[in-house]
């Protein structure tokens, strides 16, 4: 494929091979990153897809947060969520990409004809490289109809490369986890636990992005300190494949396995994690980092209200952050946290899975989870055996009223 040029004389970037956007002059960029300092919308946003451009997607999401914290009007918001979402894509995270392309998309086509085309656009080229052709086409070519009658040769020329080499978009599977599944796995639309970039294939259970390089982080030292977790069948650039264990989690076998016993074996499990050298962990699970993700997912719109639980129904999730941040603890109880611990990602055998939120952090989070869960679904026998299993610490109710609260911004 041609490289396609886009004005590289008078915009920091040009398109790559498979079309998306590469610094010019990467040190020249850097250097003007390091001087600017914008306290305004299109400072902020500029900023935000200059780090896009440079592959420091982390400050890159921070500055358009920023951005979109800032902007006034909706037609800025959806711009915003543009560039959001091509920072997601790049970043290997096409579900939050795809989520925030498709709000622009909704968002202008009410009120914004003249935004159409970039989100159609940029969703094309999206699914395009996520292997959903034909979803694609339909997007590029009502995109490529807008710019026609637009008449702007060089939005025009983006979306025509874009069509003409939509099957060259798809993101390959590296080398080495190609010849352990093919070139194009049979990925399935429906199994437990799927979310994100989890498919399964032939006994193989795929992860693809950032969730995937710290997951398989967290599972080889979770491994190396006697911890039961699933086989890694191969790992390359940020893809992992696992070994299907063949059997259900906790939560799928329910109604084969009895309440005291599911209870027991959550105990027993977070114990054993729990009892880790906390010290010896490389991974941050604490309230620092854990309350600027929820902050993102706010700014962001990932929250589902309607997911929240009875108690919290009324609060909006700017409420719920609002008084996250006002009734901070001012001490972590620290351990080796899971930070998802639910019956759904422990499976029946007591392997422990979906660990890329483990590390350092208050026990109480992972206490929360395990007595919510197992209460709404299991009864109070099994919260009853969870606490005995689990060991002769004595819960801190606020603090489990706490941890649960912050889930409900994941």
């Amino acid at each position: 494929m041609a490289v396609t040029a886009q004005n590289s004389d008078t915009r920091p970037y040009r398109f790559d091979e498979r079309l998306r956007m590469i610094p010019v002059d990467a040190e020249t960029l850097a250097a003007r990153v390091a001087l600017a300092d914008p306290d305004d919308f299109p400072g902020l946003r500029r900023l935000g897809i200059a780090l896009m451009l440079l592959g420091r997607y982390e400050e890159a999401l921070d500055r358009l947060d920023q951005a979109l914290e800032l902007a006034d009007t909706e037609q800025r918001r959806i711009t915003v969520w543009i560039n959001l979402a091509d920072v997601y894509r790049y970043q290997g995270e096409p579900s939050h990409a795809e989520i925030l392309y498709r709000r622009a998309l909704h968002a202008s086509r009410a009120r914004y004809p003249d935004l159409v085309s970039f989100a159609a656009h940029h969703l094309g080229k999206s699914l395009a490289e996520q292997h959903r052709p034909r979803q694609a086409r339909e997007l590029l070519e009502e995109a490529m109809r807008l710019r026609v009658v637009d008449g702007d040769s060089e939005l025009i020329e983006s979306t025509r490369a874009a069509l003409d080499h939509l099957d060259e978009l798809a993101l390959p599977l590296p080398p080495v986890i190609e010849t352990l599944l093919g070139p194009v796995p049979a990925w399935s639309q429906e199994h437990e636990g799927r979310g994100g970039n989890l498919v399964r294939s032939g006994g193989y259970w795929i992860k693809r992005g950032p969730r995937a390089v710290a997951e398989y982080e967290r599972l080889s030292w979770l491994r190396d300190h006697g911890i039961a977790v699933p086989q890694v069948a191969g790992f390359a650039e940020d893809v992992l494949v696992l070994v299907d264990a063949a059997v259900g989690s906790l939560a799928a076998e329910a109604d084969s396995i009895d309440a005291v016993t599911v209870g027991t074996r959550m105990g027993q499990t977070l114990r054993s994690l729990h009892e880790l050298p906390v010290a010896q962990c490389p991974f941050d699970g604490g309230l620092e980092v854990t309350l600027a993700r929820a902050h993102r997912n706010v700014v962001e719109g990932f929250v589902d209200a309607a997911d929240f639980d009875d108690d919290h129904r009324d609060l909006s999730p700017e409420a719920i952050l609002a008084r996250l941040r006002q009734q901070r603890p001012a001490t972590e109880d620290l351990v080796v946290t899971h930070g998802d611990f639910t019956p759904g990602n422990v499976l029946a055998d007591g392997l422990l899975i979906d660990v890329a939120a483990l590390g350092r952090g208050d026990r109480h989070r992972d206490l929360a989870l395990a007595e919510r869960d197992l209460a709404e679904d299991f009864g109070p026998e099994a919260v009853a055996a969870f606490y005995a299993a689990y060991g002769p610490t004595q819960p801190d109710r606020a603090a489990l009223d706490y941890y649960r609260l912050l889930d409900e911004l994941f």
